[in-house]
């Protein structure tokens, strides 16, 4: 792991998600495990498959951050990374906003 590259850097961040599967609309209520500026890793035991297109919403700090993202991989019975795509400029804001006060930056 150790020599694993990334395009961002992770923040290791607990906060409630909702997913939904945009083909099948399925939901998922879940936790976050970790963020970064271009995705993020849900807990779930019952993760979608890699190539998933959906809909999310995370809940942190009394603001929410929603976007839409793809799954990128996923751990059976344990979670699966998802990739942000098409996110609003007033969404990044917020995602930087919190990236940044996890990089203990000011509140």
């Amino acid at each position: 792991m150790a020599n694993e590259l990334r395009r961002a850097k992770r923040y290791l961040l607990a906060a409630t998600v909702e997913i939904v599967d945009l083909t099948t609309h399925v939901y998922i209520g879940a936790r976050t495990s970790d963020l970064s500026l271009v995705g993020c890793y849900v807990d779930t035991l019952n993760p979608l498959p890699p190539g998933t297109a959906v809909k999310m919403r995370i809940a942190h700090d009394d603001t929410i951050f929603s976007t839409f993202g793809t799954v990128v991989y996923t751990k059976s019975n344990m979670g699966m990374g998802i990739k942000f795509l098409k996110v609003e400029h007033n969404q990044l804001e917020v995602l930087r906003g919190w990236l940044n006060k996890l990089n203990g930056g000011d509140p």
